[in-house]
């Protein structure tokens, strides 16, 4: 196994070992992992959500939707979109 630690001499004589690995180098390790994996999370939505819209899937039910509530109460919806 190799070793993490390296001999220093320093200017007046004395042996010194550093480590060769900091001892929070794993904690960096760790936040680039969570921070990848939400941007990746992101990417996923969002692509979800393009194919969604790519395939007509809101357009078609925001007009389900919208000659449903117009049939049932018309005069509701139509002040409902005058008024906003």
């Amino acid at each position: 196994m190799r070793r993490l630690v390296r001999r220093v001499r320093t200017a007046c004589g004395r042996v010194h070992e550093r480590l060769l690995v900091r001892p929070c180098a794993g904690q960096a390790m760790v936040e680039y992992l969570v921070v990848g994996l939400a941007v990746v999370a992101v990417v996923a939505a969002l692509s979800a959500f393009g194919s969604r819209v790519q395939e007509g899937l809101f357009v078609s039910h925001a007009a389900d939707s919208a000659s449903h509530a117009a049939s049932v109460n018309l005069a509701g919806t139509l002040g409902d979109v005058l008024l906003f």
